[in-house]
């Protein structure tokens, strides 16, 4: 009985903790700036797409000019917010 317990309890902690790694998870956008206007980013990848990212006051690092045709690197979160962005 004391096994399984163990077990329900790991489970739940190893449930609990991956729940919490996808909550506010960022990804990370490389490509040549198309765009650059207000507090929103247009970033084309190697693959052709667009990302949207909206750049303000909370994106912790800003490096570089951001303006069309820059390279850029960014880390941005589900909703498109810009964590940090750097012109290469």
């Amino acid at each position: 009985m004391k096994k399984i317990m163990m077990l329900v309890v790991a489970a739940m902690l190893a449930l609990n903790f991956a729940t919490i790694s996808f909550a506010g998870a960022t990804h990370k956008v490389m490509g040549e700036v198309v765009k650059a206007e207000g507090d929103f980013v247009e970033v084309k990848d190697e693959k052709g797409t667009i990302h949207k990212l909206h750049v303000d006051k909370k994106t912790t690092k800003q490096t570089g000019e951001i303006k069309a045709g820059a390279k850029v690197e960014a880390e941005a979160d589900d909703k498109g917010h810009a964590t940090s962005i750097t012109a290469k």
